[in-house]
């Protein structure tokens, strides 16, 4: 990590990583993204699924495993832009532990949230004990963060992703009235409290799962929101769960990634200071 993206991510909890992917490499994981999301069911490979099950391609959802659907997906697991983050924030002992492919489109039947506009939510709510963030001899540690790579673009006013910047730190709980819900009860009143990132596609956004967040309903009728979602925790906590027909597509760097291992260990892939994924075996 450089000076400045340790200096930032300390004092807000997120990182807005532009331009990480441009050229030929986005156009090839925006087209595999695309054939995923359109693939009929009976002719997707084994493994790949959707949420909810019965969801229908090209609906908005949740795309298991998208990061395995390609190659020029699964590189995203180890880009050069968050590889550095994905190190320093677990000592050298990172798990990558799921990759799902998000498509959002405007819909005009999402319900109400209540009291909680946006969905506000972070990993202290519930379980605040497991999830840690420290800083320890000018090194960030963080056992619970998501990369989001996007692939399409995010105007200002679309909606989409928000966050409470330096909420990642709070000792407090967050009020349950901490904003007030608009007309719709889905989305809040625009409040100075929180940030709305409008990524690019090529874009990463990485955040603490500390850091309060939530999400804005998607406004556009003629685009969507298509992103991945990469989770990573330290290798030594909790236990690999990548389904076996997903875990054999992988390249073994990344099979390697996805593995628990005890502390102390350094695994090959973390020795390399960038990753090239060769054919699986």
């Amino acid at each position: 990590m450089t000076p400045e993206q340790r200096y930032l991510f300390d004092v807000t909890g997120y990182l807005h990583i532009k331009s990480a992917v441009t050229g030929d490499a986005l156009k090839t994981a925006q087209e595999a993204v695309d054939r995923y999301i359109h693939m009929p069911l009976d002719e997707r490979p084994e493994g790949f699924t959707t949420r909810p099950r019965d969801l229908e391609p090209g609906k908005g959802g949740r795309y298991e495993h998208g990061f395995a659907f390609d190659r020029s997906l699964e590189a995203m697991t180890v880009h050069p832009a968050i590889w550095p983050l994905v190190k320093e924030f677990t000592f050298d002992m990172p798990r990558f532990v799921s990759g799902t492919l998000t498509l959002e489109q405007h819909n005009p039947d999402r319900q109400p949230m209540g009291t909680n506009p946006a969905g506000l939510h972070c990993a202290r709510e519930g379980r605040h004990w497991l999830t840690r963030y420290e800083v320890k001899n000018s090194q960030i540690y963080c056992n619970d963060f998501v990369a989001f790579f996007y692939l399409t673009d995010v105007q200002p006013g679309d909606g989409g992703l928000i966050v409470i910047p330096g909420s990642h730190k709070s000792q407090f709980e967050r009020p349950e009235d901490l904003l007030t819900p608009g007309p719709d009860g889905i989305d809040p009143e625009p409040d100075d409290v929180f940030t709305n990132i409008t990524p690019k596609a090529g874009d990463f956004v990485v955040i603490s799962e500390l850091l309060t967040h939530g999400v804005l309903q998607w406004r556009p009728k003629d685009r969507d929101r298509r992103f991945l979602i990469l989770r990573y925790r330290p290798q030594f906590e909790g236990r690999s769960g990548m389904p076996e027909p997903i875990f054999e597509r992988l390249s073994p760097e990344v099979q390697e990634l996805t593995k628990t291992a005890s502390y102390g260990q350094i695994k090959d892939v973390v020795k390399q200071d960038v990753v090239q994924l060769s054919d699986c075996s």
